[in-house]
């Protein structure tokens, strides 16, 4: 009788093997969070189908919110030695008429929920950084035991198996089980279209916005004397640009540009970084651009000096869509649930509060305070769209401003936003973790 009642209070059916699809901040981030909160006895495995980490890809990211987060997560010393911290964002016409000059580490102390949520740590430093993507990618696999990340694995489709687990197939012929398989593999999600198969329908594509955006790398040092806390953003005839310095790899330093245009139709639907573009086409491309905007002399000499440049649209999910199927055993979390445009710099934020509020939901069913997995991966999705849906909303919008309004209407609203604090409220929704 005793063992009885000891089998019947003992929790059943719980997780035992978790599978992340993609190797990239989400994944990494989901990762470390499912070890810090629901246990070092989960059997994690994070599969890319790429054959290294690579360093030297992709450009630069912001962290306010996600840098909150991953302090919380025991990185937050990671993040500041690595991250290049950002107090200011200073907005200007190629005129150099100022249209918003945001302080935005002032912004943020300021804010009633700084020190609870984390964004301003127990050193009373602000945890808002710019950060190289490749950085990002070793401080986060650096956090993870050896043999937790597998390469070369190419998920190509996933099915509920009758065990209740998930079954997943890659390209190299392999089948593979796990009590929970968690889609981090982006914008181009492959779990994203399996779930598509039941109820997402034609809703699994991403979105093109009619937005391009071209950006690119260079050794740091090329932007004006004292600004390496500072976003510079500049607005001339059609054109947005951002010059910003990233904390890299082993100490460095980078400066990146980047230019954004409407580009509708089909030229801006190429999918794909470069979309066939060599570094040079893509840099001669930009500056070519620049020069048409009348951008400063100085972001025009720092997009020639660019090492490496990327060309790629701009797309984003339909919100709300089902973020998770296959029997209740498989979900998304990042730009795989709800890639937006990069208008607010809150994908990779948003992308490490989903891997944190996700952890939070399993680690309520591991203990047995939630019945299903099902319900545990509901919980999830129900705390994390509508924030998620807002940004991407004001994402799209602000691109719009930036991109597509008439010069005087653009200004217009800008300096209105700023006047009246609706810029400064709109940046600390996204800084501010809400989880």
């Amino acid at each position: 009788m005793v063992l009885a009642l000891l089998l019947l209070a003992a929790p059943a059916g719980r997780l035992g093997r978790v599978g992340i699809i993609g190797a990239g901040p989400a994944g990494l981030a989901q990762a470390i969070a499912i070890r810090r909160l629901v246990g070092a006895d989960v059997e994690l495995v994070v599969i890319d189908k790429s054959d290294q980490l690579r360093p030297a890809l992709g450009g630069g990211v912001q962290l306010n919110s996600g840098a909150a987060v991953l302090a919380r997560l025991g990185l937050g010393a990671a993040v500041k030695r690595v991250g290049q911290p950002i107090s200011r964002v200073h907005a200007r016409t190629v005129d150099h008429t100022t249209l918003l000059d945001l302080d935005l580490a002032g912004a943020i102390r300021q804010h009633p929920r700084a020190a609870e949520s984390g964004i301003v740590d127990r050193d009373g430093d602000v945890l808002a950084v710019t950060m190289m993507r490749d950085a990002l990618q070793a401080m986060l696999a650096s956090a993870l035991p050896a043999g937790t990340i597998a390469l070369e694995r190419e998920l190509v489709g996933a099915r509920a198996a009758r065990s209740g687990r998930v079954l997943a197939s890659f390209a190299d012929g392999s089948d593979d089980e796990f009590d929970l398989l968690i889609g981090a593999d982006g914008i181009r999600s492959v779990l994203r279209g399996e779930l598509a198969r039941g109820a997402l329908g034609g809703l699994a594509a991403p979105l093109y916005t009619g937005l391009r955006i071209r950006w690119g790398v260079a050794p740091a040092g090329l932007r004006p004397p004292n600004s390496q806390a500072e976003l510079h953003q500049w607005f001339g005839p059609g054109a947005y640009c951002l010059t910003a310095t990233y904390g890299g790899l082993a100490g460095e330093k980078f400066d990146q540009v980047v230019l954004v245009r409407a580009e509708p139709g089909t030229e801006g639907e190429r999918s794909g970084v470069n979309a066939g573009w060599s570094t040079s086409d893509v840099r001669e491309s930009m500056v070519r651009d620049l020069t048409a905007a009348a951008m400063p002399e100085h972001v025009l000499e720092l997009a020639r000096r660019c090492e490496r440049c990327f060309e790629l649209g701009s797309y984003q999910h339909v919100p709300f869509t089902p973020w998770s199927g296959l029997g209740g055993a498989a979900v998304l979390v990042g730009d795989a649930a709800h890639a937006m445009p990069p208008f607010l710099g809150q994908g990779t934020n948003q992308a490490i509060q989903d891997a944190y509020c996700l952890a939070l939901h399993l680690a309520a069913y591991q203990r047995g305070q939630v019945p299903s997995l099902a319900d545990a991966l509901g919980a999830y999705a129900a705390e994390r769209q509508l924030p998620t849906a807002r940004l991407a909303l004001n994402s799209r919008v602000l691109g719009f401003v930036e991109t597509s309004l008439p010069e005087l209407a653009r200004d217009s609203f800008f300096r209105f936003t700023s006047a009246t604090g609706i810029a400064r409220t709109v940046f600390l929704d996204g800084a501010i973790p809400k989880v």
